[in-house]
């Protein structure tokens, strides 16, 4: 499954047939073999790139992969696979004050900078106010007032409004050195020799191959066992063959019939894991008819056979959505009781009589027309390089002709797909919304008013569901930092997702990972979920690479 916030599924050259050349950056080529004879190298695959430019800012949406979590690193680490509970990282600790409006932080002390400067307050109150000044650095809309150094291992960081429900996210920001981005555009800086705190540094980079080396003045060097990262480039069409000849130690994107092409080839050694990261949705305009009409969504959801979805354009690689939307395993621990036993069933019968009911009544070629006389015949826009939605939406044709809707399926770029979607210039179509770090994130960008635009496109909430009741819920789960109440801000999420369909939820969106512990082990699993696996993931990349050992070890 490809979805418009996470890379797409990629292919990797071999490391051994690319050409090591060009510049030399802050480290060295350390891919010998480690003490024991172990593997220092760590082949990844991300992202697909024919070819690389020299890019590692962490602000800048083209940064290479490895930028935020091998070289610039959080404040404190959050992974959805574990809710609420942060690993102090460049910080020991956050703590906020009653009305959620400061945050302070307490840093790690012996932390430097890979050029040798030492890390303090200074850095970190000097990023969050770099954020404050730069929206398009501050990925997370944070409502920044001021940060201040307190004094060197003490910072506090001033909001304009309470921001408890930011918790992770601002525990999650990067921080970046004074004394390198103090006078450059953060955004348009190409930051072509980073200086950062993690675990690398750029060792040797070129348009086909780049590698991240050992940061000797690590603050937890003795801890990370990986000598290099290697990044390879490549394009789609070679993905399936590095995967196969294992020439890869950690992967994340798309593999069709992944037993055949990976596991067999040494299913000892071989594995993926593809939880759930967000939600694959069937996109409709809340605020147009027909699908302002919330029985006409319930019918078109009861219509929809997901299993069909899965199995089919997924291979089963992710099962259905839940009806809350909540992904899973991630959010199962604040499944509303009320619906830890639900799941999606196709019921057509229930669909017809929704639509009967309705005044929705079928016209003699078959298709329903509106109580107004419009016939239900629909365009669905779907990217047409995206081969599992473009299946996906053959699917729903077939399914909802089966209750006189006519779907038209119809590819379009990429580029004219974002537009559509963000401008609401669509009659149906095949969306995604990511996790996050928290539900509340997730539901935010379902369900909240905050994005409503009158003139222009939106940037989330794009069925444009606009509610008094879950705007509530919402403001309720963020004025406060007391789970119960946060908790019961959800269950009224939750509900709202079931009953009222924002959207419309089809599949869980995956978290591509697969994994070669022939050399190194370590990864993620099902049976060890202690991050999410996929190789662009930041902060879980850190969480992981920090965490592999030599196999055999």
């Amino acid at each position: 499954m490809r979805t418009t916030t996470f890379p797409r599924a990629a292919a990797v050259l071999a490391a051994a047939s690319l050409a090591l050349a060009g510049c030399s950056g802050a480290g060295g080529d350390t891919g010998q073999p480690a003490p024991g004879g172990a593997p220092a190298a760590l082949s990844v695959h991300a992202n697909t790139a024919n070819t690389y430019e020299r890019n590692f800012n962490p602000y800048s949406p083209t940064a290479n992969q490895g930028t935020k979590g091998m070289i610039y690193e959080p404040l404190l680490l959050n992974t959805p696979m574990t809710p609420g509970e942060s690993v102090p990282w460049l910080a020991e600790s956050m703590e906020f004050n009653e009305d959620g409006t400061v945050a302070t932080f307490t840093l790690r002390e012996g932390v430097t900078w890979s050029d040798g400067e030492a890390f303090d307050a200074d850095d970190v109150a000097f990023t969050f106010n770099l954020m404050r000044d730069n929206p398009a650095a501050n990925a997370s809309a944070l409502d920044l007032d001021k940060a201040t150094a307190v004094d060197a291992r003490t910072v506090e960081v001033a909001f304009n409004s309470t921001s408890f429900a930011f918790k992770e996210a601002i525990e999650n920001t990067v921080v970046v050195p004074e004394h390198v981005f103090a006078d450059v555009d953060p955004v348009e800086f190409t930051n072509e020799k980073p200086v950062g705190t993690g675990p690398f540094v750029l060792g040797d980079f070129s348009q086909q191959l780049y590698t991240l080396t050992k940061n000797d003045r690590y603050w937890n060097a003795d801890e990370v066992e990986v000598g290099e990262v290697r990044y390879p480039a490549a394009s789609d069409q070679t993905f399936n063959t590095s995967l196969q000849a294992g020439e890869l130690d950690w992967a994340g994107g798309f593999v069709a019939n992944i037993d055949q092409v990976f596991i067999n080839q040494d299913p000892e050694n071989r594995s993926y894991w593809y939880p759930g990261d967000g939600l694959v949705n069937l996109l409709v305009n809340d605020q147009k008819a027909p699908f302002d009409d919330l029985e006409l969504r319930k019918a078109v959801s009861a219509a929809v056979d997901r299993d069909q979805l899965s199995e089919v354009a997924m291979q089963g690689y992710t099962p259905p959505a839940h009806p809350t939307g909540l992904p899973l395993p991630a959010f199962e621990g604040v499944m509303s009781d009320e619906y830890a036993d639900a799941a999606f069933t196709r019921d057509v019968d229930r669909a017809n009589q929704l639509l009967d009911d309705a005044g929705y009544a079928k016209g003699p070629d078959g298709v329903r027309t509106t109580p107004d006389g419009e016939r239900l015949s629909f365009t669905l826009q779907i990217p047409s390089d995206y081969v599992d939605w473009v299946t996906m939406s053959q699917l729903l044709s077939e399914q909802l002709k089966a209750v006189g809707i006519e779907l038209k399926p119809q590819g379009v770029s990429f580029d004219a797909w974002l537009q559509a979607r963000g401008a609401g210039a669509f009659e149906m179509t095949i969306a995604s919304v990511p996790m996050g770090l928290s539900p509340y994130t997730l539901y935010r960008a379902i369900m909240s008013s905050e994005y409503r635009e009158d003139e222009g496109p939106v940037i989330a909430n794009y069925s444009r569901f606009y509610d008094e009741e879950a705007d509530a819920h919402l403001e309720a789960y963020a004025a406060t930092d007391d789970e119960a109440q946060q908790q019961a801000a959800l269950d009224g999420m939750q509900q709202i997702m079931v009953d009222e369909l924002p959207l419309i939820p089809l599949l869980q969106s995956p978290n591509w990972a697969q994994f070669n512990t022939a050399s190194w082990e370590g990864f993620p699993s099902e049976e060890d979920p202690y991050a999410l696996g996929a190789p662009y993931q930041f902060p879980d990349n850190l969480l992981v690479v920090t965490r592999l050992t030599p196999a055999g070890e």
